[in-house]
């Protein structure tokens, strides 16, 4: 019996790989290529910045509402299929349409595309129960994924070319995301279709109450306002100092070839021994390291050698931030809870990142905007060493605030519906 379970789980577990590699496969272009392809199409950093923020400010209500509905459907797999669908349609208004309307697009095709992390990460923890250190070494295959992506990238694509010449880089995300709808359909069904009762809502309200959560999110969303500028103008900023459009593909496979060493071997022994709070903590110290660095005149080796800091830039800060909010989150409420996080981050502190870098950038330089953003995690940091707490992890990854609201249930309803 248990070595059917075993293997049951070990199945599962390479699905979610699978997963996790089409859905970062489909990043790379995006990260890579979008923002250039823009440009290149005319428009200047500040409306590069106005796209994007569009795309954050969409996250704000996005990601919750797809969090709800994958809580309350009976498949899960069914709203990740839909988002991925309607994602891949959404992208291809890009290579027909002018900037006004381009704002739109972006907003139609963040309602689809922006939510699906989350969700399959909200999936794949709850599948892990109490082996979530397991975590980093599933979501690892998503950056093997994108490596893989970029090496193409940088093969195929010529050292200096026009924005027609992205266009089949560009179009991979498309057959990525369709990729991704159909593969969605093998992954475990998992929890989900049961109404959310009165003792749940008051979970999730007692959990936005809680001091210790509270400044979790101001910690994490300063570190993301910082970061998102330069996700939005790094790849114009290595453009400007004479990068090419193939090296730009790899440069970032060294950046996602460190943060794969650090998801597949030092998450877990690293979680152990200085907890949750010393890798998150150790993740915002590199981001502002990293950031500050770029706000001075650097050499090819030098910038070459600062993507090895994206082990702890997004590697460390990404796989301790859902880790955390896992553990917190109300069980019946988990891929809710999940994308409300997301939407504080990829909402709120993206949009501010965006449209703000995009103004600095265009007025002040984008060295000038690196070094602010580094001086903002160096802020973040501080404030995470004095007020955060390590979270407890409990069985089925049950926070105490919804402890509290089960109790309530069970005593209103005369019996536990736990």
């Amino acid at each position: 019996m248990e070595g059917d379970v075993s293997e049951r789980n070990k199945e599962s577990e390479i699905k979610s790989a699978i997963a996790y590699a089409l859905l970062f496969a489909a990043a790379a272009p995006i990260v890579g290529y979008l923002n250039l392809y823009l440009q290149r199409r005319g428009l200047t950093d500040a409306q590069i910045g106005t796209v994007t923020a569009i795309m954050s400010l969409v996250s704000i209500i996005a990601p919750p509402l797809w969090g709800y509905i994958s809580d309350r459907w009976h498949d899960r797999r069914l709203p990740i299929a839909i988002a991925s669908f309607g994602a891949a349609v959404a992208f291809l208004a890009y290579f027909a349409v002018p900037f006004p309307i381009i704002l739109f697009v972006s907003a139609i095709f963040a309602l689809f595309n922006n939510p699906l992390i989350p969700l399959l990460d909200a999936l794949v923890l709850e599948q892990l129960g109490e082996t979530k250190e397991r975590y980093g070494r599933i979501r690892a295959w998503g950056s093997w994924a994108f490596i893989a992506m970029m090496l193409l990238f940088g093969m195929l694509l010529k050292k200096h070319g026009t924005a027609g010449n992205l266009i089949p880089a560009l179009l991979t995300f498309v057959l990525l995301r369709l990729a991704l709808g159909v593969m969605s359909f093998a992954l475990p069904r998992n929890n989900g279709g049961r109404p959310m009762e009165r003792g749940d809502w008051h979970a999730i309200r007692e959990l936005f109450t809680d001091r210790d959560w509270q400044a979790f999110l101001v910690i994490s969303l300063l570190s993301m306002i910082s970061i998102s500028a330069w996700y939005t103008f790094f790849p114009l900023y290595l453009n400007r100092v004479g990068i090419t459009d193939n090296w730009q593909g790899y440069f970032w496979v060294v950046a996602v070839l460190a943060e794969v060493a650090f998801m597949a071997w030092l998450t877990e022994p690293l979680m152990k021994r200085i907890g949750l709070k010393g890798v998150l903590l150790l993740g915002i110290a590199g981001r502002a390291v990293r950031l500050c660095a770029y706000a001075f005149p650097l050499s090819f080796p030098t910038l070459l050698a600062l993507q090895t800091l994206h082990s702890l830039t997004f590697a460390a800060v990404y796989t301790a931030s859902v880790t955390w909010v896992s553990i917190k989150a109300p069980s019946a409420s988990r891929a809710l809870t999940q994308t409300i996080y997301a939407s504080v981050l990829m909402g709120i502190g993206s949009a501010f990142g965006a449209q703000v870098g995009g103004f600095i950038a265009e007025h002040f330089g984008l060295r000038f905007l690196f070094g602010l953003a580094g001086a903002i995690n160096g802020l973040a940091l501080l404030l995470g060493w004095i007020w955060l707490k390590e979270p407890s992890m409990k069985t089925e990854s049950i926070s105490l605030p919804q402890s509290k609201a089960l109790a309530l249930t069970c005593d209103m309803k005369g019996g536990c519906k736990g």
